[in-house]
């Protein structure tokens, strides 16, 4: 029924920028909790971290054997390293102590830049055994090299040694991601409340939902007898009350939107006979009375006040219209234009 009669694309752009400064407090509240995990996270892993050698090799490619720097890349590396000619060597050099699976997954060659360089990486968990794995890679890559037509030479340049592997500190990625996904939390959860439709936003949207005359709408604060919407107010309730000699308030909340209807109406000093609106306690009104239905602005209200509606209907009673209250008065400026003084 909703999707047929459409969106008010107007009204939901409003009410996400009505929504903002709660988007950026969620981001924040995000951004905190994200760097917050990231630190928890990254202080553990700081007593769990990886013993690392990172060793960088020179590749002197034989003379008349360039096509050899076109396929030598850090895949390939990777791949050769695991075959008997590297692996197996070393842990032929290391002994029957060492695992060649455990020894596999201690290596990881990279080409950073320029071929002729491969940084050698291998972590553990035991400076003695990182120390003595990075050594025998060193043999098996220097007889590795010997062995193909396409190398002069493979020899170590730089040793950075044993040292211990750092965390990364840097939370801004950590904290970034969690706004993000706490801001598209609280998008998403405005536009689901919005296209539901069990909230009010306009006059249109009680007219929409209940299938009710908007009598017209009072703000949550900030009324003024000189006020637009609220002459409009002023002018139907005055039109209603020569129709009507009473007019019974009927709301979702078992008169609590009703009492702050009166209490707003009362405020705004308007030249109204406020003895002549009363909370609806029965449904059933007699002939010279009729039902107004009190609709707060913004809250999840349609099927309350639409039950209370049918019951009212139901039992006899004769409905005149509707009021929006407790309206944000921004949000309606906002939508109204700022051409009209809402």
């Amino acid at each position: 029924m909703i999707l047929r009669q459409g969106i008010d694309s107007k009204a939901l752009l409003v009410t996400v920028i009505r929504t903002l400064p709660r988007l950026i407090l969620m981001g924040v509240a995000g951004a905190l909790l994200g760097s917050g995990l990231h630190c928890l996270i990254t202080f553990w892993q700081m007593h769990n971290a990886m013993l690392v050698s990172e060793t960088e090799y020179y590749v002197d490619f034989a003379e008349g054997r360039l096509e050899a720097r076109d396929y030598y890349n850090a895949f390939t590396w990777n791949d050769a390293i695991a075959t008997d000619e590297i692996l197996g060597r070393m842990v032929e050099t290391l002994g029957s102590d060492y695992d060649r699976d455990a020894v596999k997954q201690m290596l990881y060659a990279e080409i950073l830049s320029d071929v002729r360089y491969l940084t050698m990486t291998i972590k553990g968990t035991d400076e003695d055994t990182v120390s003595a794995v990075s050594a025998a890679f060193e043999l098996a890559i220097a007889q590795f090299a010997k062995s193909k037509d396409e190398f002069d030479a493979i020899y170590k340049i730089e040793d950075n040694g044993v040292i211990r592997e750092q965390p990364d500190w840097f939370v801004w990625r950590a904290a970034f991601l969690g706004a993000v996904i706490f801001v598209g939390i609280g998008v998403f959860l405005t536009v689901l409340a919005f296209v539901v439709g069990d909230r009010f936003y306009t006059k249109t949207d009680v007219m929409k939902f209940l299938k009710l005359r908007a009598v017209g709408l009072l703000y949550k604060s900030g009324n003024e007898q000189s006020g637009l919407q609220e002459r409009r107010l002023i002018q139907d309730l005055k039109a209603l009350l020569e129709q009507y000699q009473r007019l019974y308030l009927l709301d979702g909340t078992d008169g609590q939107d009703a009492g702050r209807f009166l209490e707003t109406l009362d405020a705004l000093g308007a030249d109204l006979d406020c003895g002549a609106f009363v909370p609806c306690e029965q449904y059933h009104t007699e002939e010279e009375a009729a039902i107004l239905v009190i609709v707060p602005f913004g809250k999840v209200y349609r099927e309350k006040i639409t039950d209370e509606i049918n019951n009212a209907v139901m039992h006899g009673g004769a409905i005149a219209g509707a009021v929006l209250t407790q309206c944000d008065k921004a949000w309606v400026g906002m939508y109204y234009g700022k051409g009209v003084k809402a």
